[in-house]
């Protein structure tokens, strides 16, 4: 439950990040910086998620081999 939490909070970020970059009024330089480093963000959260997922599926696992 925590790491999906955590995921989704991650992901609002990078979500938050990659609005901030296409909105921002700033250079283009900047502009690129701060949308590389959304897609960053981006992809850190789906592994994330994926970690989440995986660690999920081993609890359920772990309950359905102690009933």
């Amino acid at each position: 439950m925590m790491g999906t939490l955590g995921a989704a909070a991650v992901g609002a970020v990078a979500g938050s990040m990659v609005g901030n970059a296409i909105a921002g009024p700033s250079g283009d330089k900047a502009t690129e910086a701060k949308a590389a480093e959304a897609k960053a963000a981006e992809t850190e959260a789906a592994e994330l998620q994926k970690k989440a997922d995986a660690a999920k599926a081993k609890a359920e696992a772990a309950r359905a081999a102690v009933k």
